[in-house]
């Protein structure tokens, strides 16, 4: 995923797509495109804390050399 978007954003984003496809008073297309939106935001997120997990690990690992 490329696209620029905080965290944050990419999750009240798809908090918004949710709320819109549990109403279910929108069209067939619209929810489609609406669930398209929530997958490609899904995987932003997902890529986003995974890179944040890797950080700190990177982080915890280097604490962890000063200190031996």
């Amino acid at each position: 995923m490329t696209e620029n978007i905080s965290f944050e954003n990419a999750l009240k984003e798809l908090e918004n797509i949710t709320i819109e496809l549990e109403k279910g008073d929108i069209s067939l297309d619209k929810s489609i495109e609406l669930f398209e939106r929530g997958i490609k935001l899904s995987k932003i997120c997902s890529e986003k804390l995974n890179n944040a997990k890797q950080k700190i690990i990177s982080l915890d690992e280097a604490e962890s050399e000063e200190n031996t």
